[in-house]
C-alpha cells in the first residue's frame, strides 16, 4: 500500500512539475494588449500658459428682458439689433431675421419689454 502511494505522489508531482514548465513557457504577459510604448520625451522649459480668450464687448445691454418675437427670455449670445436708437435683444436664432424685415412691427412692443400679439 505504500508502495501504491509513493506512485501516485510521484506522478502527481511529475505531472505538476511537466504543466507547471508547460504554462510557463506559453505564458505572454502582453496578450491582448498593445506592446508597450516609450514614454512622452520631457520638456525642460515649462508650457507658457496661454490666457483664456475674453469676450468682447457686446456694446449695449438690450432695454427688453422678454423677446418681443417669440415671447423667450432675451439671449446675451444672440445678435442685437437697434430700434429708435436703443439694443433690442432676442430670445431665439429666428427671431431677428423677422425683427429686420418688419421693425416697425416689433420695436414698439421691445421698448415696452411686451410680446407682439399675432
Amino acid at each position: 500500500m505504500t508502495r501504491h502511494i509513493l506512485i501516485f505522489a510521484a506522478c502527481f508531482l511529475v505531472g505538476a512539475v511537466i504543466t507547471a514548465a508547460l504554462r510557463t513557457a506559453q505564458y505572454d504577459a502582453y496578450a491582448g494588449h498593445a506592446a508597450p510604448t516609450a514614454p512622452a520625451p520631457v520638456v525642460d522649459a515649462p508650457a507658457v500658459p496661454t490666457p483664456a480668450p475674453v469676450a468682447a464687448p457686446s456694446g449695449a445691454v438690450p432695454v427688453n428682458t422678454v423677446c418681443a418675437i417669440c415671447g423667450m427670455t432675451v439671449d446675451p449670445k444672440l445678435p442685437t439689433a437697434t430700434y429708435q436708437g436703443k439694443t433690442i435683444g432676442f430670445g431665439c436664432r429666428a427671431c431677428p431675421p423677422k425683427f429686420a424685415a418688419e421693425p416697425d412691427r416689433y420695436g414698439p412692443s421691445a421698448l415696452k419689454n411686451q410680446v407682439v400679439e399675432e
